[in-house]
């Protein structure tokens, strides 16, 4: 049963964090959507979960600061009594070669998508083992965390520490919190339509990237791994990393 339970999903305003949201909320979570700038994006989420009948709010925090982490765990912890699953989705690219690569460029990216998902995973584990509560983490990973890319050595570095962290953080929380990772493949959202021309170039990027299902990732797509994984009938999963990107990568 999810009633009354309560899920935190950083960077949840847009594409795939967007549609954890959306399915958490469809089970019936109560959802924190946290967003850093995109104010909009996050209450246009609020909204549509509202419109299903659901609860949500928006909270701003940017997730490499830990004063405001804090106070974004304490907010939910007054509104909603509690945080039973983080999902540690926030995440930035500033793609460069490595030789024009600053050290601005490397700790802006590392900062926000491990050292966040390293402060929100803290703060929000203190809260769920002072409730008694049996809680997960999900931390959305990358392909490239294992296959390593070109332009990427700060996001590829920063997503390969979160795999390693998920592995600790499942040794040091279990038996009262899980904590697993899901790696998207490529998935169509509002970033990769733009930045990758989808809306002109999607079947040359499928056969580029040789992906045997023929088609990209949705959201709905991760969000449904997720959902399973804080399941009841994924109790038994611990520490383990779940790649979802048609069989591209079969890793």
């Amino acid at each position: 049963m999810t009633e009354n339970k309560t899920a935190l999903i950083t960077g949840g305003g847009r594409g795939i964090g967007r549609g954890i949201c959306l399915k958490l909320a469809s089970l019936g979570y109560s959802v924190a959507v946290n967003y850093c700038q995109d104010h909009k994006s996050a209450e246009n989420t609020v909204t549509e979960i509202k419109s299903m009948s659901g609860t949500a709010i928006s909270v701003r925090a940017d997730v490499s600061n830990s004063v405001e982490v804090s106070k974004m765990v304490e907010h939910i912890n007054t509104v909603f009594g509690r945080i039973d699953v983080l999902v540690n989705n926030a995440g930035i690219n500033i793609d460069k070669p490595f030789l024009e690569m600053t050290e601005d460029d490397w700790d802006r990216v590392v900062d926000t998508n491990l050292k966040g998902a390293f402060l929100v995973s803290r703060e929000v584990s203190v809260l769920i083992k002072a409730k008694k509560l049996h809680g997960n983490i999900i931390n959305i990973g990358s392909t490239t965390a294992i296959t390593g890319r070109k332009n990427g050595v700060n996001y590829c570095s920063s997503k390969a520490g979160l795999l390693v962290m998920t592995r600790c953080l499942a040794k040091e929380l279990a038996p009262d919190i899980r904590v697993n990772s899901v790696i998207p493949g490529f998935t169509r959202t509002e970033e990769t339509r733009e930045r990758f021309k989808l809306d002109t170039r999607e079947e040359y990027e499928i056969s580029k990237r040789d992906i045997p299902l023929k088609r990209l990732g949705d959201p709905k797509d991760i969000a449904s791994l997720v959902a399973f994984i804080i399941s009841e009938e994924g109790a038994y999963i611990n520490g383990q990393k779940f790649i979802v990107d048609g069989g591209e990568n079969m890793i």
